[in-house]
C-alpha cells in the first residue's frame, strides 16, 4: 500500500484527493509529524503571506525524511517575478523545490470553475455573470480533475520531473458560461463584460484582504490578454479520461445558480 502525507487536505482541492487516494487504495496521512522514509508527498497550504514559509518547510521535512515524491500545487503562471503575490509565492516555491533535487511533479491548474460560485448568489437574483474578461476564452478547471490529477501523479509512475498545465477540455467564454448556467438551471443568465475600471470597486469592496484584491484583478488582466486561452490534454494524460466541462460543472451546480 503507497504511504501518501497530504498537506492541506482541509483546503478545496485537498478534500477531493484525500477521496481519491483512499478510492485508489492508498495510506492516507495528514500531519507532517508522520513524515516517514518513502512517503509520498503531496505539498499545498492556503494561499497567504505565510504560503512560501509553509510550503517550503513541508518540502524540507519531506527533504530530510528520506521523501519519494513530492507533489506541488502549483499556479498556470507561477514566476518568481510575476506582479500577481500567489503567483509570485508559488513560482518562489517551484525554485524552491528544484534546488532540492528531490524527485517532483508540479501541478499547474488554470482558472477553477468552482470561483464562480463566489458570484452564484448574485446569479441566482439578478440573471447576470458579471466579469471584466473583454469576451476572451478561459480554459477553467473543475477542481475534482484537479484532485484526479494529483492522485495520478502520487500514485502512478513516470511523471517524476514533469509540470503539467491542467485545464478543462476546451476555453470558454463568460458568455458560454452563462448559456451554460442557463441551460442548468431554467433560467435566463446572460454575461455582463465589466470594465476594469467597473470591476475595480467590487475587488476593493469585498471584504477581502488587499493581496487577494490584488491578486484577482490581476487574474482578470491576464484572462483580458489571453493568458488562460490555452487548453491542454494533461488531465486526461494524468488521470485517462477527459476534464469535465462547464456544463458538467453547471448542472452539479445548479441549485447554487438559482
Amino acid at each position: 500500500m503507497t504511504r501518501v502525507l497530504v498537506t492541506g487536505a482541509a483546503g478545496r482541492v485537498g478534500t477531493h484527493l484525500v477521496r481519491e487516494l483512499r478510492a485508489r487504495g492508498a495510506e492516507v496521512h495528514t500531519a507532517v509529524e508522520d513524515m516517514r522514509p518513502g512517503d509520498r508527498v503531496y505539498v499545498c497550504a492556503a494561499d497567504g503571506p505565510e504560503k512560501v514559509a509553509r510550503e517550503t518547510a513541508v518540502i524540507d521535512a519531506a527533504t530530510r525524511a528520506g521523501a519519494e515524491r513530492i507533489v506541488k500545487l502549483s499556479a498556470m503562471h507561477a514566476d518568481p517575478a510575476s506582479a500577481l503575490p500567489a503567483f509570485t509565492w508559488h513560482g518562489q516555491i517551484e525554485d524552491h523545490l528544484r534546488k532540492t533535487e528531490m524527485p517532483a511533479v508540479i501541478l499547474r491548474p488554470a482558472f477553477f470553475m468552482a470561483n464562480l460560485l463566489m458570484v452564484a448568489e448574485g446569479v441566482a437574483h439578478t440573471g447576470l455573470l458579471p466579469a471584466p474578461t473583454a469576451g476572451r476564452r478561459v480554459a477553467m478547471i473543475d477542481i475534482r480533475d484537479v484532485a484526479a490529477g494529483a492522485a495520478a501523479a502520487l500514485l502512478d509512475e513516470g511523471h517524476e520531473g514533469q509540470a503539467y498545465d491542467l485545464t478543462g477540455p476546451s476555453a470558454v467564454t463568460f458568455a458560454d458560461v452563462a448559456a451554460a448556467i442557463a441551460d442548468a438551471t431554467g433560467r435566463p443568465v446572460r454575461a455582463l463584460d465589466l470594465t476594469e475600471e467597473q470591476a475595480r470597486p467590487r475587488f476593493e469592496g469585498a471584504g477581502l484582504p488587499d493581496w487577494l484584491a490584488a491578486h484577482l484583478a490581476g487574474v482578470f488582466a491576464l484572462i483580458r490578454a489571453g493568458g488562460f486561452e490555452h487548453a491542454t490534454g494533461h488531465v486526461e494524460a494524468l488521470t485517462g479520461r477527459p476534464a469535465r466541462d462547464i456544463g458538467a460543472f453547471a448542472r452539479e451546480h445548479a441549485a447554487a445558480f438559482a
